[in-house]
């Protein structure tokens, strides 16, 4: 059975998005946290996910703004797709949660905007079945 560490990962553009995202709550609680940065550049290689086969070296995944950019015509991820399917992978081979913070909804995770009016509902759901008994709408 796979083991991880207590360490949360968090993933930002930059130190103080970090701190002022994530990092606060975790200290409060004395939860070790590692931050990685990451440039409009991107980066080479995530930190090392896990160190065996049965051992993950984070307990969590915190990510901010899913560390977008404006690359002039559009705005995405400086993490590649390989990058971030790494972290999927990592996710379900050691049980562990991703938290997206500061993030526009998208279909990839099973939100859509609504147009953002905040009276009215700002997103919904296009698949809510394994939330039966949250009372969410479609």
């Amino acid at each position: 059975s796979a083991t991880v560490s207590s360490t949360i990962l968090v993933i930002a553009r930059d130190s103080t998005s970090a701190i002022n995202g994530a990092t606060l709550g975790l200290q409060g609680y004395g939860i070790p946290y590692e931050i990685v940065t990451v440039p409009q550049a991107g980066i080479t290689n995530l930190p090392l996910l896990n160190s065996s086969a049965t051992h993950g070296n984070y307990g969590g995944i915190v990510t901010i703004s899913e560390v977008g950019y404006n690359y002039g015509d559009q705005y995405y991820s400086a993490l590649t797709r390989r990058q971030w399917n790494d972290l999927y992978a990592y996710q379900t081979n050691f049980g562990v949660r991703m938290v997206r913070l500061d993030v526009f909804p998208t279909a990839d995770f099973g939100v859509v905007s609504n147009g953002g009016n905040l009276n009215d509902e700002p997103v919904s759901f296009t698949n809510n079945t394994g939330f039966t008994t949250a009372n969410l709408k479609p």
